[in-house]
Parts: structure tokens; sequence; C-alpha cells
């Protein structure tokens, strides 16, 4: 039987075999085929962005939570949760221009020379970038810094990065803001 006789054949007797006698694939299974890939690939990519999405929205969570404790922890002085919360190699420009590492930071509010009644944020944004975040908002202070009154309403970036298995503060920076918008 030659080629053409059996593609007849297949086609008048409704059956549609993926393979021909020789090895070729007719056109409809062919066609049926790159329809199926087209149609399932981006399915795949849906679910991969999705996942992503959930990622990123969990790692915003986990850093609103810690800084929500960062606050607490800067309030009551408790020595413990901001050793936990800041890195050891932390920078930061408080919110009167001066600059801790760590230590400092600690030793600043257990000695009371850094001290907080209050403290809020809105406008908070977290950004992500794989085992690095960036937090970015506005920050309304009470709190004294060597008995000088900090600036009430600030600016503030963060920077968190993922060590060992947990967030931890490496940087942060305050600018006063000297306009609402």
């Amino acid at each position: 039987m030659s080629s053409f006789d059996f593609m007849k054949q297949s086609l008048m007797s409704g059956e549609l075999p993926l393979v021909r006698a020789y090895g070729d694939f007719y056109m409809r299974p062919a066609l049926f085929i790159a329809v199926l890939v087209l149609t399932v690939a981006p399915m795949g990519v849906a679910q991969k962005q999705s996942a992503r999405d959930s990622h990123q929205t969990s790692v915003e969570e986990v850093i609103r939570k810690l800084d929500n404790e960062r606050i607490q922890a800067q309030i009551h002085a408790d020595a413990t949760a901001l050793d936990r919360i800041y890195a050891a190699d932390f920078i930061g420009v408080g919110p009167s221009g001066r600059v801790r590492t760590k230590p400092q930071v600690i030793s600043d509010f257990t000695s009371g020379d850094l001290k907080f009644q209050s403290i809020t944020t809105d406008d908070v944004q977290v950004r992500v970038y794989g085992n690095t975040a960036v937090e970015t908002g506005r920050s309304t202070m009470i709190g004294q810094d060597k008995g000088q009154t900090v600036p009430r309403d600030t600016r503030f970036t963060r920077v968190w990065v993922k060590q060992q298995g947990r967030w931890q503060l490496v940087a942060n920076h305050y600018s006063s803001q000297t306009t609402r918008q």
C-alpha cells in the first residue's frame, strides 16, 4: 500500500494514527500537539509567577513583623530582641543624624541615652530581591537622643538580608521629612 493510499484509507475510516507507516507525522496530530504545548506552557509560567508572588508576600509579612518587633524592642530597650534583629555588621544613620553600629545601638538603648516613647510607621513598602529586602516608609517618633528631641517626622530606608536562615537588619537610614506628602 502506498503512503497516499494509507493516508486516504485512514482519513476515510475516521482513524487518525499518530504515525504513518514511514514515521512521518500527519498534520492534524502535529497541529494538536502544537496547540497543546502552547496551551499548557503558559499555565506553568503562571504557576511559577504565582509561587514567586506568594513567596514575596510572605517575605513582606516577615519583614513587617520583624520591624514591629524592632520598634517594640527600641521602646522597651530590649537588648535581647535588638541583638536578634540587628545583624552583626549593622550600620545606621538615626533620626538625629548620628551614625551607630549594632553594639552602639544596643548600648544607647539600654543606657537610656536613646529612648523612644512612641514610634509609628506608615506608607511602608517592602521590595524583595532574593535574600535582600528594602523597606521604605514614613515614621513618626517621640523620643530623645542624648537629651535632644529626635526629629518627629522622618522618612526611612531599611535593608534586611536573610543570613543563616533568618532575616536581619543590616542598614537603616532616616531623613528628616520637611513636608508631608
